[in-house]
């Protein structure tokens, strides 16, 4: 792995999740490892303070797109950036290298986007499937990085708007294949009533995204 690799990992409310995630990825040797936690309420702060990473807080919940876009502003400078959800499951530094491994290879790529597969949770495969460009798996070049206008407005669009936006600078996208990676579901988190009103909120953020990202270039 080469030097000057920064992992960027937003939060809210990761309590019990959040541990697995850093033990993977402190052990994966990165350069830099900031957590960014986007006003929780829990626990997530302490269980991030057990580990070697830096920690940046927002007073409130801001949303993901903020989140990442305080972790960008706080490191500025990395030849390469992983963004990694907090609430894996069976993370491994072999999923990282598999998102980070494209971009030092071919060195025209931009970004690259990891897919679930057989992962343990068919709804979370489905969804994978079908909808890949929501996943928060991402490597992404220094130099796709310094094209990227504020993220701030995106909220759980974010994904969708590197996306798009990466598709309107012509800059091109590789999507490796994670194997047996997947995530907790917002119902196991919150519960159903709770989870799916969550959901509901996520699935128009990103709707908002698919409308209006243009006008955020």
């Amino acid at each position: 792995m080469p030097n000057d690799v920064t992992v960027l990992i937003p939060a809210y409310n990761e309590e019990g999740r959040i541990a697995a995630v850093l033990d993977s990825v402190t052990a994966y040797g990165a350069d830099q490892v900031v957590v960014i936690d986007d006003g929780s309420t829990d626990q997530t702060v302490q269980e991030a303070e057990q580990f070697p990473v830096d920690l940046i807080r927002h007073d409130s919940n801001q949303g993901k797109g903020a989140a990442l876009n305080s972790g960008i502003h706080y490191v500025r400078q990395s030849s390469y950036w992983l963004f990694i959800d907090s609430d894996l499951i069976n993370l491994s530094t072999g999923h990282l290298s598999k998102l980070l491994n494209p971009l030092m290879e071919h060195k025209h790529l931009g970004m690259t986007v990891g897919m679930f597969t057989a992962g343990g949770k068919i709804n979370v495969d489905l969804a994978q499937r079908y909808f890949g460009i929501l996943n928060g798996q991402r490597g992404l070049s220094q130099f796709y990085i310094e094209t990227l206008p504020s993220l701030s407005w995106a909220r759980f669009g974010v994904e969708i708007f590197l996306s798009k936006f990466a598709r309107h600078k012509n800059i091109p996208v590789d999507y490796p294949i994670l194997e047996g990676l997947t995530h907790w579901t917002k119902e196991e988190k919150l519960g159903l009533y709770r989870g799916f009103k969550y959901r509901m909120q996520m699935y128009k953020e990103c709707i908002y995204a698919i409308r209006h990202w243009q006008k955020h270039v």
